[in-house]
């Protein structure tokens, strides 16, 4: 546990972090003012700091210890550790497949998100306990996510070494309560696709994604001026998810008419920030995190749009097509797969 700062400390100290020659008094006390830090808590902030030896004063100027560095490193782990948006519980286990696998990286060249507003009864039926639909807006939700990746390899390898290829991926906004009667939230793949014969072979191969078996299909994501157009054909073996559209990728200032949405901001912590795909089996709830930069996705329009899937397979006369995102240039990469048993029902 990190030793315990008040706020006019943990200002001090990052004031100085940033000054490695260090700063006169009265120069650091006019930084913390403009941090909004008062000068008598700025005083005793210094103050403290000095008695406790992480902050001295040397001919007039103050800087940061050894042991105020060390202790400044570890106030920042801890504060990145509690925004973690994927902490651990409780009796969470790791249990990768592979040890390598977390340190795979790849890039979204190119996605789109289309946000289907689904009826929850309809939806409950396609997740395994103890998954329930996660409302939103007062419905439940599945995001057909279309995606050109590239250069997908280890860390460490050229980029020429890693494979490109299309994937597509059905998310459901779901929810779960585990041991501790905690509510997680994540995303369960009613369906995914990938055009890459040998990408398909090992996703299945390992138990990261055997929750979301893909399927093969012939893919296509096409760009003309602002105009995209992507088409999903699924080998005979995988029926059932043709998907075909065309979209206008210039921004839209707001949402779509009919969207449930009032604006991209309400929108984007429901549905864009997921981080966790779930898994069920063996008594064991499996939780793959991806760890991801910022999609920066704006609204756009759809000029052309047929999805098998949600307009005649299994959520047929339960889905309505509420809005659709467009993003490009997206890193990504894996954690370490984790899991925790399920409580009992009853």
């Amino acid at each position: 546990m990190m030793m315990m700062f008040s706020p006019a400390e943990l200002a001090a100290m990052v004031v100085l972090a940033l000054e490695p020659l260090g700063l006169m008094r009265e120069q650091l006390l006019a930084r913390l003012h403009a941090s909004d830090v008062e000068r008598a808590p700025g005083d005793a902030a210094i103050t403290s700091l000095a008695r406790r030896r992480l902050v001295a004063e040397e001919a007039g100027f103050w800087r940061l210890t050894p042991s105020g560095h060390k202790a400044l490193r570890a106030a920042y782990a801890e504060l990145e550790a509690a925004q973690d948006v994927s902490p651990s519980s409780e009796g969470m286990e790791e249990c990768p497949s592979v040890p390598w696998l977390t340190q795979v990286r790849t890039e979204w060249v190119e996605a789109l998100s289309l946000n289907y507003a689904v009826e929850p009864e309809a939806l409950s039926r396609l997740l395994p306990a103890p998954l329930e639909p996660e409302l939103h807006q007062g419905t439940a939700w599945v995001q057909v996510l279309m995606s050109s990746l590239r250069e997908m390899r280890p860390q460490g390898l050229s980029g020429l070494l890693g494979f490109n290829f299309y994937q597509v991926s059905y998310r459901a906004a779901v929810r779960y309560r585990n041991a501790r009667g905690q509510w997680r939230r994540g995303g369960y793949f009613v369906r995914s696709e990938t055009n890459d014969a040998l990408m398909r072979r090992i996703g299945n191969s390992l138990i990261e994604f055997k929750f979301h078996e893909f399927g093969e299909a012939d893919m296509l994501m096409a760009r003309d001026g602002d105009r995209l157009t992507f088409a999903v054909d699924p080998l005979p073996a995988f029926p059932g998810g043709r998907l075909v559209g065309v979209l206008d990728t210039r921004p839209l200032p707001g949402p779509p008419e009919g969207s449930v949405w009032s604006s991209l901001d309400e929108l984007h912590e429901p549905l864009v920030e997921c981080y966790d795909a779930f898994g069920v089996a063996d008594g064991y709830m499996y939780v793959l995190t991806i760890d991801r930069g910022p999609w920066n996705a704006r609204f756009v329009k759809p000029v052309e749009l047929y999805c098998e899937y949600l307009q005649e397979g299994a959520l047929a006369g339960s889905a309505r097509l509420d809005s659709v995102l467009h993003l490009r240039e997206c890193q990504y990469r894996w954690r370490p797969l984790r899991r925790e048993r399920i409580p009992a029902a009853g």
